[in-house]
């Protein structure tokens, strides 16, 4: 999974982060709104029915209601306001407390006398805590709100008791339907277009600032290649060594089924492999005979100035590494570090092969070219000590594939 987001372009991951995060946020406030929509219907239907209750019985009520029990003639008196005012189609059950825990009242008759949970009268004020602390509503069911509603009776200012009302809200469910829906399909649809909108305008700046990169890499590139150019001048007869192997090591490249990246970095790696030899002298560079110790350990130091010159440059690091590496052996024998099997990079492993094989089919300063056959001969003696031994393999099958015998180039044969 890591690999795969390491493969997305900043825009792809922009893009992925983005749209999760609208997603995530239209979710949240369309959930946030339809809560505080259904919330602030509920109050309003609870508060009206509060109202009605109140405006109905509250004014009926005496002082000495909530002294004792109810007699049933006041009990009566409750049952015919209730029905004389038709009040009771969504008022599914009113009950009336005293301050003490006693029900007074009920308009549905209870089979067991009910008890207010939490309530905690061991103080003064016990009852108007429980009130405060309990809130206008909680839910009773999915379609059922219940309330408490404290009663004050004319000349005393702390709650006698309380009406504890079951309302039915399975007619504002209905109405609220639509309006979920509505939140539901307009807040996602907004984000949508917000969404699409910004998207637009980040795909455009990136594509601008993608082109005025690939043309800074460009630039780069030109000046590298120009120095790689004028290094293969005198650093060989035939004039062209780094684009040669640049060719070959693209081409071995796509026949590891590599990615078209992976392959475009091997190009680019290959042509400027041997970069660092322009701070090599030229009596080392071109000399016609062996190189003593001290001039080979000179001659080493290229693959180190090739990666310092490279180090600023806006190239991957996948080609600066190769650039590095490209002289590392599979055996862990060569340089700068001794990197040995897969710890070499790739690409580094691909220009290996691509370098030696035309090194050994090209005219140096100190022998003549070998032919195809031996230079195939000795990559398959290296394979496995020099060479990465699968990507020898490939290579060598590539080579008899598409070469001519009398071709010293593979680059040419494929050309040709």
């Amino acid at each position: 999974m890591a690999t795969r987001w390491n493969r997305l372009t900043l825009l792809q991951r922009f893009t992925v982060v983005s749209a999760a995060l609208a997603l995530g946020i239209a979710v949240v406030l369309s959930t946030v709104t339809v809560r505080a929509i259904e919330s602030t219907a509920v109050k309003d239907e609870a508060q009206v029915a509060a109202e009605v209750v109140l405006q109905t019985i509250s004014r009926e009520l005496r002082p000495a209601d909530f002294k004792g029990t109810l007699p049933p003639a006041r009990w009566k008196v409750l049952d015919a306001l209730f029905r004389a005012h038709g009040i009771s189609d969504r008022l599914l059950r009113i009950r009336l407390w005293r301050a003490d825990g006693r029900l007074l009242y009920s308009n549905v008759p209870e089979s067991v006398p009910p008890k207010i949970a939490g309530v905690d009268f061991t103080t003064e004020n016990g009852f108007a805590e429980f009130l405060e602390r309990r809130g206008y509503l909680d839910a009773a069911g999915p379609d059922v709100a219940r309330f408490f509603v404290p009663v004050v009776v004319t000349g005393d200012r702390k709650p006698l008791g309380a009406f504890e009302i079951f309302y039915d809200l399975t007619h504002l469910n209905a109405q609220l339907r639509n309006t979920r829906r509505t939140v539901w399909i307009a807040v996602p649809l907004g984000f949508l277009v917000l969404y699409a909108s910004v998207f637009v305008l980040v795909r455009r700046a990136s594509r601008r600032l993608m082109k005025q990169q690939a043309d800074l890499i460009q630039a780069h590139l030109g000046t590298y290649q120009s120095l790689a150019s004028a290094i293969d001048a005198k650093d060989s007869y035939t004039g062209n060594h780094s684009t040669t192997v640049s060719d070959d090591a693209a081409q071995l490249a796509q026949a590891l089924r590599l990615s078209p990246e992976i392959v475009e970095e091997t190009r680019i790696a290959a042509r400027l492999h041997d970069l660092g030899k322009i701070g090599i002298p030229d009596a080392i560079l071109m000399k016609p005979g062996a190189l003593t110790p001290e001039e080979f350990a000179i001659m080493r130091k290229h693959a180190d100035h090739g990666f310092e010159i490279l180090r600023r440059a806006p190239l991957s690091k996948n080609i600066k590494l190769a650039v590095l590496y490209s002289h590392e052996r599979w055996d862990g024998k060569g340089y700068p570090i001794g990197l040995s099997a897969e710890a070499i990079p790739i690409i580094a492993r691909i220009i290996s092969v691509a370098d030696a094989y035309e090194a050994m089919t090209s005219d140096r300063p100190y022998r003549k070219a070998l032919p195809v056959e031996e230079a195939i001969r000795r990559l398959e003696q290296g394979a496995g000590s020099q060479f990465d031994p699968n990507v020898a393999r490939v290579f060598i099958q590539m080579v008899r594939a598409v070469k001519k015998p009398e071709d010293a180039s593979l680059a040419v044969a494929v050309s040709g």
